[in-house]
């Protein structure tokens, strides 16, 4: 039987408290980690679990409220920093490619590896 697992990273609401962190889930299926929105404290919370972010290589943002993706920027700033090359598979609305961009133009920064956006409906269907 393959391994299917779910790492809760966080599962508070919009402000972060002592005990929870916003929204973050990490699933792995059969060694395929997939990370389900990135709350603020994503990135310490995987250090904590040790969970590797190297092998993390499809990202779902399912909404732009900031618990869902506030965390986002600084994640793919730190895999830049590490020396990722894979790409990344980011799902998400179409206004996060922008959110993304502004930022990287603004701190001068240029990823060292592709983004793949899957652009998602606001019913949740993919649109291409």
């Amino acid at each position: 039987m393959q391994k299917f697992e779910v790492t809760i990273l966080g599962s508070g609401s919009a402000s972060p408290t002592i005990s929870r962190n916003p929204s973050a889930q990490l699933l792995n299926i059969a060694e395929r980690f997939f990370l389900i929105d990135c709350g603020e404290g994503t990135q310490i919370q995987l250090r904590k679990s040790k969970l590797s972010w190297s092998r993390i290589d499809h990202i779902f943002i399912s909404h732009l409220h900031g618990d869902h993706y506030l965390g986002l920027l600084g994640l793919l700033q730190s895999m830049h920093l590490l020396g990722r090359k894979k790409v990344m598979h980011l799902f998400c609305v179409p206004e996060l490619k922008e959110i993304i961009e502004i930022q990287n133009k603004y701190s001068g920064t240029e990823l060292n590896y592709e983004i793949e956006y899957h652009f998602l409906s606001t019913d949740g269907r993919t649109l291409f």
